[in-house]
């Protein structure tokens, strides 16, 4: 499915039509000279190997107190195109954006929203950006110059499976219509894989229906267009409060090996300015981390954010709480996990390694100054 030749393609299509990007430049501002020269190795999670000194080592972070990394260091301007979600999947990196953490850190950034990520980093169009290793990994064996080089604050899947309030067990599902997202990717993978885990034949048993994502499956359940779908929050607690469905399933404790949530940056900034992809990783974590211990200060700012009442706002973050893991290093193993359910499902064509795909050097860095993962005091 994720051929050479398919790749050209979408490489292709998206220099052609340009996209939805509207900005001209992209990648660092013309006033940065690339950083000085530094180790990206890709050092494995759980390897042990002691982390590469960086220039970045030397500074004062209290998450508990609000005192972040950057604060009193001077931080070089640069300015890079980013692809982050939005939703709740984005929700506390967005938080950071709207606080002014990035801009304080001396990180300008460009937003792109784009359908085919693949295509943008390939384009030269993207420097950084979030999403689902099942569609970067293959990307990366195929040739397109990134590399994962961390986790998201989340990396299993926060997705739910909402019913009608008739259908009250998974063999209910029977000859019904179910949201599966998209046609290809995470989410139908992982709606596919716990039906099976619950007696259910995806394709025999139901009927799968593309209904996109956050309010437009939300809209095809409220219609009636599909009896269940799979969803994010917070859906899936709007429909319990409004009694218009119930709860399935928490997709996460059936498939807690599955990988949904990376970072990934171009091979060029990676080796022109290895420190601005450390930065990025440093807000971005210390966002997530501070919105998780500050959750007074950032509940009813997510509220605000996700246009709903701060009850309903706190129910649904605190009912994915446990997924909250902020975790920057990366797992070869889950990788693998992932890349071997989308073959097994067949939404990948052939078998791909992951080994090479991803570089751990600067996750170990900020998870170690951020106390975070396996740096956690109590670990």
């Amino acid at each position: 499915m994720y051929s050479k030749q398919w790749l050209r393609k979408s490489i292709s299509g998206v220099i052609s039509l340009s996209l939805v990007f509207t900005l001209a430049a992209c990648g660092s501002s013309s006033k940065d000279a690339p950083a000085s020269s530094s180790s990206t190795g890709s050092a494995e999670a759980g390897s042990g190997t002691e982390t590469a000194s960086s220039t970045l080592d030397n500074t004062t972070v209290d998450i508990a107190s609000g005192v972040p990394p950057w604060k009193g260091r001077d931080n070089k301007e640069v300015t890079l195109t980013a692809g982050f979600s939005k939703g709740m999947t984005g929700i506390a990196n967005q938080f950071a954006i709207d606080k002014g953490w990035y801009e304080d850190a001396g990180i300008h950034l460009n937003f792109v929203d784009t359908i085919n990520p693949v295509a943008a980093f390939g384009a030269g169009e993207v420097d950084i950006a979030d999403g689902d290793p099942g569609t970067y990994i293959p990307a990366i064996v195929n040739g397109v110059k990134i590399k994962v080089v961390s986790n998201m604050w989340r990396s299993r899947g926060a997705y739910w499976i909402i019913a009608k309030p008739e259908i009250k067990s998974f063999a209910d599902l029977k000859g019904k219509k179910i949201g599966s997202a998209q046609p290809i990717g995470g989410m139908p993978l992982t709606l596919m894989e716990v039906l099976s885990q619950n007696g259910i034949d995806p394709k025999k048993d139901v009927q799968l229906v593309p209904n996109g994502v956050y309010q437009s499956a939300y809209a095809t359940f409220e219609s009636g267009e599909v009896d269940a779908t799979i969803i994010h929050q917070p859906f899936a607690t709007m429909a319990e409060q409004a009694g218009k469905g119930n709860v399935l399933a928490k997709t996460w404790e059936f498939m807690p090996k599955y990988q949904t949530g990376v970072l990934v940056a171009s091979e060029k900034l990676i080796k022109e300015q290895p420190e601005v992809v450390e930065r990025v990783l440093e807000v971005y974590f210390y966002a997530n981390e501070y919105a998780k211990t500050h959750l007074d200060e950032f509940l009813p700012w997510a509220a605000k954010y996700l246009n709903l009442d701060e009850k309903t706002a706190r129910t649904a973050i605190e009912s994915e709480i446990v997924l909250w893991e902020n975790d920057p290093i990366v797992d070869k193993n889950r990788l693998q996990v992932t890349e071997d359910l989308l073959n097994q499902y067949g939404m990948q064509r052939d078998k791909i390694s992951v080994d090479g795909t991803f570089d751990n050097t600067f996750a170990e860095r900020v998870a170690k100054r951020l106390k975070l993962g396996k740096y956690k005091a109590n670990n």
